[in-house]
């Protein structure tokens, strides 16, 4: 069985690579790494319309070729809010909104939740799509600007595989629909609530119960993190005390894997296991002690 490879670009930005489906969630790239970027991807998710998750530059950059199939995206993408908010700074919903400026109206779909904060909002759906090999669940995440414009995280599942990701977007709160994921979630790419609340952190693993979680949405201070230096998300001070505490919290509920952001991580299976792998490589030909 081919394994699957995982990355964090930094912020929410995380691409799944399976080789015959390659999946990238919020990606949000600058500087070499744009520049380089190719569109390697079939589908591409955005959980909200804020800039630092639907970022057109790099959006244009990836949803080309002949690889490329569609863009998903929640409704704010489409229909941002008005009048225009820029709380955010560059949120910028008047220069960059509707992301079919920059993209082709075809290439685009909106997914609405499956799985929602309150049941009595309804929406027109769809709420999830087939992909083949890839089965897609919409989930209601957090930071709507409006009642009429949920966002979106998603439980993403390679079927023959057997393997499954729930990237939860910027979630803040927890409710009780989530219930419906237990069991089903090896993977969960999670951002926000270890970074405010520790109670809704604990109240997320109770209901979801992942196998593993991958801390996202956070940024240290070096200069080498694929995210630009001074910008949203804020640094954190000591990233092996961070990841400490995220592990103190979690206790025995789930095995917590702390990514490097702009690191390929290789996920064995049938296992699931990462594969904790040595770089070996010099930076020299000769020892610098030994010259002169």
């Amino acid at each position: 069985m081919d394994n699957i490879h995982l990355r964090w670009w930094g912020c929410g930005a995380f691409d799944i690579l399976s080789g015959d489906v390659n999946i990238a969630i919020d990606p949000y790239l600058f500087g070499d790494n744009l520049n380089s970027a190719e569109p390697i991807y079939d589908y591409i998710f955005i959980s909200h319309e804020h800039f630092d998750h639907c970022h057109p530059k790099t959006l244009t950059k990836l949803c080309r070729g002949n690889r490329f199939k569609k863009l998903f995206v929640n409704i704010g993408c489409m229909t941002p809010n008005e009048p225009v908010d820029e709380n955010y700074g560059d949120a910028a919903f008047s220069r960059d909104l509707p992301i079919s400026k920059h993209i082709p109206e075809e290439k685009i779909q909106v997914l609405y939740p499956k799985y929602r904060t309150d049941d009595a909002r309804t929406f027109p759906g769809p709420f999830s799509c087939d992909l083949g090999a890839v089965q897609v669940e919409a989930v209601e995440s957090g930071e709507n600007a409006r009642p009429d414009l949920p966002t979106c995280g998603y439980l993403i599942t390679y079927i023959e595989k057997d393997i499954s990701f729930y990237h939860t977007g910027d979630l803040h709160a927890t409710y009780p629909a989530l219930e419906k994921l237990k069991g089903r979630v090896d993977y969960l790419i999670h951002m926000k609530t270890g970074l405010k609340n520790w109670p809704v952190f604990s109240s997320l693993l109770d209901l979801v119960q992942p196998r593993f979680l991958i801390p996202t949405h956070y940024r240290t201070d070096r200069k080498t993190d694929p995210v630009p230096e001074g910008h949203w998300p804020p640094d954190v001070t000591d990233v092996n005390a961070f990841i400490e505490s995220i592990r103190e919290h979690a206790g025995d509920r789930t095995q917590i894997l702390p990514f490097t952001a702009g690191v390929q991580y290789e996920i064995e299976l049938p296992e699931k296991r990462v594969v904790w792998a040595w770089d070996w490589h010099n930076t020299w030909t000769v020892p610098p002690w030994r010259e002169g």
